[in-house]
């Protein structure tokens, strides 16, 4: 077993402020090598003013806490790799579980998080900016949210949808010019209260990344909601209906969307035929019963240790949206425990170590083959 440093914290104030705050608690960490010079060879000057047009149009307040952070921490704006970067996404998956089948009445998103240890954040953040909603979320490149709940309940969660989409080479080139997750996330945590709301922004929304995005608010209302290559579909659930799970992994669930790419990785269809498999196992099932499914081995369950083939599990999170609780385990190892932390509850600054252990990947995790119908739903375009 291995050791790795995780962090807490917590952001407070106008954006600005919260920037130079951020500046100052990232200080000497590993978090600044985010801060390098954006790819000249592949993105002009202009590219760099729209992105921050962009993010000034549809996240209100991004610019100014970008603006802060640069001003305590000397590093120009436009060097902030939050700006341009994407990052591969090989692995990550969602289970909401609605009040009406979890067996506490509390509908909750689940989900794993599959990722590289060297190139992730290791982050939980309580953000509260000033007219604003709170959120206690997962960061990613620093200013963006990976997951995360709010004050009103709302939670939100995401998974990689399809070939992941980025600047860098070797990846899918985006088709269209958007927002990416990590900036959709924190507007939605931000500035919506319910589903209701979020899929109203969701509609509006330039998003230039591939993604299927959970949303669940406390009255059981949740959506699955489908973009690639700047097409959107979504799948909406309440209470009232039989249905009361909605689940996936990296490609397209909704069938009538599927022909805008009609295949996935291999390792992507066998946890979703496992997650799907489980949710619809029992009439009722509690959060140890999810947790431990989410903890237990590929293919099994979700938990994945190839770090080294960008596909280890970084973290399984527990989103109450009855509580506002985000509970956390850290690196697939159930000995590191879940930590809870409560979005009316303060977060203390410290860092923490977690252990976990690697592994290889067999090559066939990452082949692409065709989606098989595994599970029917209707799509809204």
């Amino acid at each position: 077993m291995e050791k790795q440093v995780v962090r807490y914290y917590q952001l407070e104030g106008t954006y600005e402020e919260m920037g130079r705050q951020m500046a100052k608690k990232m200080a000497g960490t590993k978090a600044m090598e985010y801060m390098v010079v954006p790819p000249i060879d592949r993105l002009t000057r202009q590219d760099i003013e729209d992105a921050l047009t962009l993010y000034q149009t549809y996240c209100p307040g991004l610019v100014e806490e970008l603006t802060g952070f640069s001003k305590e921490s000397g590093i120009p704006v436009e060097n902030i790799a939050f700006i341009w970067m994407s990052y591969l996404v090989p692995g990550c998956s969602s289970l909401i579980v609605s009040g009406k089948k979890s067996t506490d009445g509390h509908t909750k998103i689940y989900r794993n998080y599959e990722f590289s240890i060297e190139d992730e954040d290791l982050a939980v953040c309580r953000t509260v900016p000033k007219g604003k909603y709170a959120h206690v979320s997962g960061t990613i490149a620093v200013f963006g949210r990976c997951e995360g709940i709010n004050e009103c309940g709302l939670a939100v969660s995401m998974s990689s949808c399809g070939f992941p989409v980025s600047n860098l080479e070797g990846m899918r080139p985006p088709k269209v010019k958007g927002l990416q997750f990590w900036a959709v996330n924190r507007t939605l945590l931000e500035n919506c209260k319910n589903t209701e709301e979020a899929l109203s922004l969701l509609k509006d929304l330039p998003i230039g990344f591939n993604v299927n995005l959970y949303l669940a608010d406390e009255t059981g209302n949740t959506i699955l909601f489908e973009t690639m290559d700047g097409k959107k579909a979504w799948k909406c659930q309440t209470m009232k209906e039989d249905a009361t799970c909605l689940c996936g992994t990296n490609h397209i669930v909704i069938p009538e969307f599927r022909s805008n790419e009609p295949v996935g990785m291999s390792n992507s269809i066998v946890r979703y035929k496992a997650l799907h498999s489980f949710a619809e196992s029992k009439k009722q099932l509690s959060e140890h019963e999810v947790k431990q499914f989410m903890l237990t081995e590929y293919p099994t369950g979700m938990t994945t240790h190839f770090y080294e083939d960008w596909f280890g599990t970084i973290k399984t999170v527990v989103l109450d949206t009855v509580e506002r609780r985000f509970s956390i385990c850290w690196l697939g190892e159930a000995e590191n425990g879940f930590i809870d932390f409560y979005v009316d509850q303060e977060i203390t600054d410290q860092t923490e170590d977690m252990l976990y252990h690697n592994q290889s990947a067999d090559p066939g995790l990452f082949e692409l083959i065709p989606i098989e119908e595994v599970c029917v739903v209707k799509d809204r375009k």
